[in-house]
């Protein structure tokens, strides 16, 4: 072997040492800049603190809400922008086909949370646009406290749904108003739930009266609740005043479950009885007849749900109503059926088509029907 070669074969080996070594450098330094990343956004991560605001609160504030459009065509009478309107079908109102479009629906609201030494004190504020007189007819958006509540631990201070409401089981509807036969109201009241154990729970509250009335009413409600399966019972009790100015006693009692029958289905029922409470339920009415009685009524619903795949949701509801008495032509009874579909075309955007059919009877024999088609597109933020 020649100088010249032992001199080439050197300077090979060399070169080969040189960049094995540089590549191995480059290796180790873009594994320290990964590593070095990593344990930056770990760093930040750690110390990235929740919006706060106040003088050393820790009060944590969360936005949500969302946007909703609703086209709706009636045929038969014109409801509106809700089925509100289901109460009035008959002589003397409005009838033929109609087409109705509204965004009243769309919700804002925020909630804080704040750990304090009593445990974590939380508040609620939420708003609609169902605030204009006639907004349930076919007025336009305007603001409505939906909800401006505080808890702490059991105990819930300002104005929420009522106790008396089955709010676990309620159906959904596309349609605002929602099913014939539900107990439904939004009340200032003072409430207290303890947690039992064994999935049991109790409830009382004092509430301003839906009615009207110069006396709150007292509400009671126990419940049962495991994963497939919610039973719940709930009364209610209190006064309201007759033309004369005397207090005539109100009561009710509502019985409602949830049940998950199978993968992906669901059914939920109620049932209330009671003298006096029209004005606690769906479509509300009076609670008192011509003589300054408490008018017994009664009514149910029973809604079935199935989940297809990850995006569709297909609902049945039926939902009814009945008053014991009342004037000719005052109402006697409601029925409402819901066929509804909804998809979730992402996350957080969805759309749905929903069918309505309404019945109203009345005292002294009238029958009268309407249909609808309603589509809604939202957007939850």
């Amino acid at each position: 072997m020649t100088s010249r070669t032992t001199t080439a074969i050197a300077v090979a080996l060399a070169a080969t040492g040189l960049a094995s070594t540089v590549q191995a450098q480059s290796a180790q330094t873009d594994a320290q800049r990964i590593a070095a990343l990593e344990a930056r956004v770990a760093q930040l991560e750690e110390t990235r603190e929740p919006l706060t605001f106040g003088t050393e609160t820790g009060t944590q504030l969360e936005f949500y809400g969302y946007f909703k459009s609703d086209f709706i065509y009636d045929f038969g009478y014109k409801l509106g922008n809700t089925t509100f309107g289901l109460v009035g079908i008959g002589p003397g109102a409005e009838d033929g086909d109609a087409f109705t479009a509204t965004v009243n629906q769309t919700r804002l609201g925020f909630r804080t949370t704040t750990q304090t030494g009593m445990g974590e004190l939380g508040t609620q504020v939420e708003i609609d646009f169902y605030g204009a007189s006639g907004a349930f007819a076919d007025a336009g958006p305007e603001p409505r406290l939906r909800h401006a509540v505080a808890t702490l631990g059991g105990l819930r201070i300002g104005k929420y749904w009522t106790t008396f409401m089955p709010l676990s089981s309620y159906p959904i509807t596309l349609d605002f108003q929602g099913v014939a036969g539900i107990p439904f109201a939004r009340q200032e009241q003072i409430r207290y739930t303890h947690e039992f154990g064994n999935n049991m729970s109790a409830s009382v509250a004092l509430e301003d009266s839906n009615a009207g009335s110069d006396t709150p009413v007292v509400i009671g409600a126990l419940a049962y609740d495991t994963d497939p399966l919610l039973l719940r019972a709930s009364v209610i009790g209190g006064q309201v005043e007759d033309d004369g100015g005397s207090d005539e006693d109100v009561w009710g009692v509502n019985l409602s479950t949830t049940a998950q029958l199978w993968e992906g289905g669901s059914f939920d029922a109620s049932y209330t009885y009671g003298e006096g409470i029209a004005s606690y339920l769906v479509f509300l009415g009076d609670d008192l007849d011509a003589n300054g009685d408490p008018i017994e009524v009664q009514s149910a619903y029973a809604g079935i749900s199935q989940e297809v795949g990850e995006d569709w949701t297909f609902r049945a509801i039926y939902g009814w109503r009945e008053n014991e008495t009342g004037l000719m032509g005052d109402t006697e009874s409601l029925q409402s059926v819901h066929l509804n579909a909804s998809y979730q075309i992402t996350e957080r955007a969805s759309f749905g088509v929903e069918y309505f059919n309404g019945k109203r009877e009345t005292f002294g024999g009238g029958s009268y029907g309407t249909d609808r088609i309603q589509t809604s597109f939202q957007v939850d933020f």
